[in-house]
């Protein structure tokens, strides 16, 4: 019994290892070639207050820093919503959940980065309702962010009326373009 526990153990032992390797080395790709952390390590046991050997030390902790830089998150692109005509509200998509979560781990990697919400309305109607309008625009897609996990005290919500349209407000697919609500990381 006892020679069973041992070798099911063993068995166990070995079949976590390989799951391991296979995970991050094939899987993940994150399998490192770099060998300096056992020279490191066989270095410091070696050396016994010798000069040469400290200088070994140094050499492969600077390469050591290299390889564990955090990798560069991209910035995201801007991202617009369109909305029906006096509308404060839009549907959010799939698609518009992924970007939320691009946002959200560019800022945790960027603690500096501001997100910018403009909310935009078509040329129909008077100034005052066109203000209004694009900066609830803004505030439901502010509402969204915050509840994605994006902190609020970054999130700068603007209504910018009718004054950088996108197309021709002419047509109705040009003011349907211009309903919108545009997400800008600065």
């Amino acid at each position: 019994m006892r020679t069973a526990i041992i070798l099911l153990s063993a068995l166990l032992f070995f079949w976590i290892a390989g799951s391991s390797y296979h995970y991050v080395c094939k899987i993940r790709k994150d399998c490192r070639k770099d060998t300096s952390a056992v020279i490191i390590e066989i270095d410091k046991s070696a050396s016994s207050a010798e000069a040469a050997a400290g200088e070994k030390i140094t050499e492969t902790t600077d390469s050591l820093q290299s390889v564990t830089e955090t990798p560069v998150i991209p910035k995201p692109p801007a991202y617009s919503f369109y909305f029906e005509f006096n509308s404060t509200v839009c549907g959010i998509t799939a698609e518009s959940i992924s970007h939320f979560a691009l946002v959200k781990n560019y800022l945790s990697a960027n603690a500096s980065s501001k997100v910018m919400v403009a909310g935009h309305s078509d040329a129909i109607g008077p100034e005052w309702a066109k203000k209004k309008i694009s900066g609830l625009r803004a505030d439901f897609i502010k509402q969204k962010l915050e509840e994605a996990g994006i902190n609020p005290e970054i999130i700068i919500t603007s209504g910018e009326s009718d004054l950088k349209p996108a197309s021709d407000n002419t047509t109705s697919e040009g003011r349907a373009r211009n309903r919108r609500t545009e997400i800008v990381i600065q």
